[in-house]
């Protein structure tokens, strides 16, 4: 999210490397980085009600295991609102993605040292409390705890109580469409442990119907052509990683990820433990997973969510992708689905606009990944397996080097969006463009 240079906040949290500072004056020592850090908050923070608290990172590590470059971590609470842009200026932050508001005290300050629970799981390296170093009236082990002298009282830092913040959390997880687990790590992060875990005992129920509340109305909304579905199809063979680059696509796409729904041949549940993803994925999908076209159809309605058959009648699908893998080409895992006479492919590759084959380049050692578009606005009839353009080729070298592999995810994604920006202004509706069109004169 693009910040706003002239927002005024009182506590910022930003990070200050020694790397980009030693390439701007190679005479810089460590030190001399480590005095300047700490002597450039101290004399902006002016006022005696200011608070800070600094650490330096010098025993991090990458995801290949090498040691990250020396970088320093702060924290600063000011008595009076600063803006972004005379902070970003007065600490010369090297880029804007290194200086940001502060949205929950304690978990800022539980991350200098890499207290945090995500910290902890993703083994990053613990700093010890005695590394810190804090303005004259700040203590550190009080923002990590929490000083409260009365727990009734305890507030958080909007400054509502807890009845209070748990009514705001109830409202933006009907509403806004804020994560159950991320309202329990609100309230974990804002409050001490007994209080917290007290709330959440009482409040779950009521969360998970907001929760509901929020995906039926979403559902409400598509229904009435707002859903703006894509389809992606992946076709590779076994041990390529299709699978994987679905899962990035998911990730990368929203934040809960993907509902990957079991297929079971005699029948297929698209609903169980479906929560609201804003993704579906679904391995090895073809037409013997015991659903009939005219209900695949629907699933991939681009324009909106409609009620699906019987067994699906208590889920409200509010997906807006979904990625379908198979090591079939595309062209055949279409033909699969009908019969000699009612071959309606353009009603399904409409649905199914973008294609990612993933094929092993021996030659040059890597996995070449290709995205294509189905560019058709009017059913070509058979001419419809010629109507795709290649949109881009990407190279990887290694399905386990995740880093490379997740921004490729990215990228495709960003490339299917510029796409269906360019197919929305240029979209030309069919004079009969629903599931009930004569695509079935293929049959004459």
């Amino acid at each position: 999210m693009k910040i706003n240079q002239n927002d005024r906040k009182r506590k910022f949290f930003g990070q200050i490397s020694f790397e980009y500072e030693h390439n701007a004056n190679s005479e810089l020592t460590e030190k001399d980085f480590r005095d300047s850090v700490i002597q450039r908050i101290k004399d902006y923070c002016k006022n005696e009600e200011d608070r800070y608290h600094i650490i330096f990172h010098d025993k991090d590590l990458k995801d290949d295991g090498s040691s990250k470059p020396l970088h320093a971590h702060f924290y600063i609470d000011f008595k009076h609102a600063h803006t972004y842009s005379s902070v970003y200026k007065a600490l010369s932050i090297s880029r804007e993605q290194n200086l940001e508001f502060v949205r929950s005290s304690i978990k800022t300050c539980r991350y200098l040292t890499h207290r945090n629970e995500r910290n902890m799981e993703e083994h990053k390296f613990p700093y010890e409390v005695k590394d810190v170093i804090s303005s004259e009236n700040a203590n550190y082990i009080d923002d990590i705890m929490g000083k409260i002298k009365n727990h009734s009282k305890e507030k958080a830092d909007n400054g509502l109580e807890i009845d209070e913040y748990c009514l705001e959390l109830s409202y933006q997880i009907s509403e806004e469409g804020l994560l159950i687990m991320e309202a329990k790590q609100q309230l974990f992060e804002q409050f001490t442990q007994r209080i917290a875990q007290k709330a959440w005992n009482s409040n779950k129920r009521q969360f998970e119907e907001n929760r509901q509340e929020f995906i039926q109305k979403e559902f409400i909304r598509m229904s009435k052509g707002e859903r703006n579905h894509k389809g992606i199809y992946i076709q590779a063979e076994g041990g390529t990683g299709k699978s994987y680059l679905a899962r990035l696509l998911a990730e990368e796409h929203d934040r809960l990820g993907a509902h990957t729904p079991s297929i079971n041949k005699k029948r297929f549940d698209l609903g169980s433990g479906y929560k609201g993803e804003k993704t579906i994925v679904i391995n090895e999908l073809d037409a013997s997973c015991g659903m009939t076209f005219r209900e695949l159809f629907q699933v991939l309605e681009p324009d909106s969510a409609t009620q699906l058959s019987s067994r699906f009648k208590d889920a409200y699908i509010i997906n807006d992708l979904t990625i379908i893998t198979n090591s079939d080409t595309y062209w055949d895992w279409c033909d699969s689905w009908f019969g000699k006479k009612n071959k309606e492919y353009h009603q399904l590759m409409r649905r199914i606009r973008f294609v990612i084959k993933m094929v092993h380049d021996e030659k040059n050692k890597v996995i070449k990944i290709e995205l294509w578009n189905y560019t058709a606005t009017r059913d070509l009839k058979e001419k419809a397996k010629q109507a795709f353009e290649k949109l881009q080729t990407y190279s990887l070298k290694s399905v386990e080097n995740e880093e490379e592999f997740r921004k490729i995810a990215s990228e495709i994604l960003e490339r299917i969006k510029k796409e269906k920006n360019i197919d929305s202004k240029r979209k030309v509706i069919a004079t009969n463009p629903t599931d009930q069109s004569e695509a079935s004169d293929n049959s004459k």
